[in-house]
């Protein structure tokens, strides 16, 4: 897993490199602007002998490293111009230095320090080079920057952004324009803003350059991480040939009410698929005809109805030899709102002794009784979208996702549980405050019943005996590979819940492969 700051961090980092380990920023700036190159070259799989490049510089240090690359980019052999977005007398430190070495090496600069000096070259640039603004971009972009950002979006070269994309802020915000980039070269870790909507949309094919900070000692400290399928491959499950049914886990999935016997099959058939040796269905008797239909390997455990459509107390005796004889419990999709059920559920979690995943209608009935989180003894996971997280805490899905990365962490913390918040991208808390954003998944997700086969994914490899955070990270990063493998073929329009299951074994290759 790459580690994940934000701009407070990175600045810290830097701090500390030069101050604790004697790492000059000027060498930090060099390593960066070589970066760039190295950057470029990977991505068009050659040299950059005879391109013609465009380097734009803002007068903060991001554009010390497009000063840097410049230099670099003239010694592969490229025909390289220096666009200045500032007066030469506005440059300071690092940048200031690289300016003057740009400068007595003969490198061809024009200062474009207003509207006024806007003018270019009439030959058209092969790549162009973006340096304007760093990660600590704020506000708008206005006047001359604003007219070369539209310039660089409306131009046919191949864009490559330092560190970001110019006029992305520090959380991925967005305000009217942005720089869209080819490829973003990222320096040292990778920035939040490069991960988080709407950002993402501007960032290309992403980059890490090595600016010759110790990594592996500021990697342990961190708290925010981008998972990567190698992740995955190391704690998926093995299967053993020795293996049978009891071997590879049993899960309970109460799930399911009139007119949502879908999330249910789509729950149950999911734990199933992802490796799980047997899959019980408890749901209620009066949608039991549809799910007999539907699911022909989960075994189906008909509940009796006092009421019509909802979950009683009365059911728990019931349940109780079934949840003896199970390693994971999910719960929630489909059942219900109605307030027997919600007391049904409320009076059963205490009692759960073996892992539980709650998601959909088992959140929203946690509304206003939050503190029975903290009454369950085994490691829970709430697998709940925007909406529903933000029905918990009083909260707009807005305001959620404007801070989705604290938000989750703060729960889990408080509630000392697992949260998976869904969306783009999808966050995973822990309870010790450790937060892991997922890279897979694309709008093809963005129908019902989506989440009811990843609280399935989850629950088929906790039933595995896959420790519950993992078990967290790995269904939800298998769930976007499935979308992304699906939609090269079905699109993201035509992208259906039940097709996740169709490109599983396609995914659970490529990890394994």
């Amino acid at each position: 897993m790459q580690r994940i700051v934000n701009p407070e961090e990175m600045r810290e980092i830097d701090q500390r490199a030069e101050e604790e380990f004697f790492i000059p920023s000027l060498i930090l700036m060099e390593n960066a602007g070589r970066g760039v190159v190295l950057g470029l070259k990977e991505y068009l799989g050659k040299g950059l002998r005879d391109y013609k490049i465009w380097v734009f510089c803002g007068k903060g240090n991001n554009g010390g490293d497009g000063l840097v690359a410049a230099r670099f980019l003239q010694n592969e052999g490229a025909k390289v111009k220096i666009f200045l977005c500032a007066q030469e007398g506005e440059l300071k430190g690092d940048a200031k230095k690289n300016y003057e070495i740009a400068k007595r090496i003969g490198l061809e600069i024009k200062e474009i320090p207003d509207e006024n000096s806007l003018s270019f070259p009439p030959e058209k640039p092969d790549i162009i080079i973006d340096a304007l603004f760093g990660t600590g971009f704020s506000g708008k972009p206005e006047g001359v920057i604003r007219k070369i950002m539209e310039m660089i979006n409306n131009s046919q070269a191949i864009v490559a952004s330092c560190d970001i994309p110019s006029g992305v802020g520090k959380k991925g915000e967005v305000s009217e324009i942005a720089v869209k980039a080819n490829l973003t070269i990222t320096m040292g870790f990778i920035k939040e803003s490069l991960i988080l909507f709407p950002g993402r949309k501007y960032v290309g094919r992403l980059y890490v350059a090595d600016i010759g900070i110790p990594n592996s000692l500021f990697a342990r400290e961190g708290d925010k991480f981008l998972i990567e399928k190698d992740d995955i491959k190391k704690v998926f499950p093995k299967r053993i040939p020795e293996g049978n049914k009891g071997t590879f886990g049993k899960v309970l999935v109460i799930a399911g009410s009139r007119g949502f016997s879908g999330a249910a099959s789509l729950t149950a058939l999911s734990a199933l698929m992802i490796g799980s040796g047997l899959v019980r269905l408890a749901s209620l008797q009066e949608i039991m005809p549809s799910l007999e239909a539907k699911l022909t390997e989960v075994v189906k455990i008909s509940l009796p109805q006092e009421e019509e459509g909802t979950y009683s107390e009365n059911l728990i005796p019931f349940l109780r030899p079934y949840l003896l004889d199970s390693d994971v419990l999910a719960i929630g999709p489909g059942i219900g709102t109605r307030a027997k059920t919600k007391g049904f559920l409320l009076s059963l979690l205490p009692e759960i002794k073996i892992p539980l995943v709650i998601d959909a209608d088992g959140i929203n009935n946690l509304s206003g009784e939050l503190e029975i989180l903290n009454r369950i003894e085994p490691p829970v996971i709430l697998t709940p979208h925007p909406g529903e997280l933000g029905r918990l805490l009083s909260l707009s899905p807005a305001e959620v996702n404007q801070n989705r990365i604290e938000i989750a962490r703060e729960f889990a913390q408080r509630y000392n549980l697992i949260l998976v918040l869904k969306g783009a991208p999808t966050v995973i808390a822990s309870p010790e405050g450790k937060v892991f954003l997922n890279p897979t998944g694309n709008s093809g997700l963005a129908s019902g019943g989506t989440g009811d086969v990843l609280t399935g994914f989850i629950s088929g490899l906790l039933a595995q005996g896959v420790e519950p955070l993992n078990s967290a990270i790995a269904g939800v990063y298998i769930h976007g590979l499935c979308a992304d493998i699906g939609v090269k073929e079905k699109t993201e329009y035509a992208f259906l819940a039940g097709d996740i299951l169709s490109y599983l074994p396609q995914a659970i290759h490529e990890i394994l492969g």
